[in-house]
């Protein structure tokens, strides 16, 4: 078994939905499923035992949801990173699950090719969230960027604040942009000063917030 294969925990209080996710995902040679939970604090104890990469964490769960789930493993086990998964656009939810530190927050209903690049894309440490996540988070944490302005980007830097919104790692930009990983985190270190950023998500909610993605 290769050394760089992605550990995931799969947590949902549906057998049903547990085992069909499973059974999708392990057809990915990159992804391997060492456990699943029902709950939230189901899912510590397996991290425990299991130390996984990724946690693919549902919302809505008994005795213990999601959200706390999250809350209890970033406590613990800060390396590890939790995905929100769910079928909820609760303003809270998404914003309590970034507020614990979670690296994802994708929808139930995307498709499996979709999931598994996320779950790649987040272990190499790039966060994704959905677009209508990215404006919740606009809406409900003006700390980040309280208001509207007006900066000059270049074609190139527009293009890739839309590619980091969708999630794609600079090795992806770098290849559909046809420049090389060396200049797109140049690029990015640029945007950072120009936006007054410091991490990817806060570059993509500052992309939605100002109206420079489509």
């Amino acid at each position: 078994m290769k050394n760089d294969v992605i550990r995931v925990i799969i947590v949902d209080d549906s057998l049903i939905f547990r085992e069909t996710i499973a059974s999708l995902l392990s057809q990915d040679p990159e992804i391997l499923i060492v456990a699943n939970a029902s709950n939230g604090k189901e899912a510590y104890g397996k991290c425990k035992e299991y130390n996984p990469d990724i946690v693919l964490m549902d919302v809505r769960m008994p005795e213990c949801d999601g959200i706390e789930g999250t809350k209890l493993i970033k406590s613990s086990f800060p390396e590890i990173k939790v995905i929100m998964f769910t079928t909820f656009e609760d303003k809270d939810y998404i914003t309590e699950a970034i507020r614990y530190g979670a690296e994802g927050y994708i929808f139930k209903d995307s498709g499996q090719d979709h999931i598994r690049t996320v779950i790649k894309s987040v272990k190499k440490g790039y966060p994704v969230f959905h677009q209508k996540v990215l404006n919740t988070v606009v809406q409900s944490i003006p700390e980040i960027i309280s208001e509207k302005v007006n900066i000059d980007l270049t074609s190139t830097e527009k293009k890739i604040l839309s590619y980091i919104v969708e999630g794609k790692s600079n090795k992806e930009i770098s290849i559909l942009l046809m420049l090389s990983e060396g200049r797109i985190r140049n690029i990015i270190s640029d945007l950072f000063d120009k936006t007054g950023t410091c991490d990817r998500t806060q570059l993509a909610v500052f992309a939605v917030r100002n109206d420079l993605v489509d």
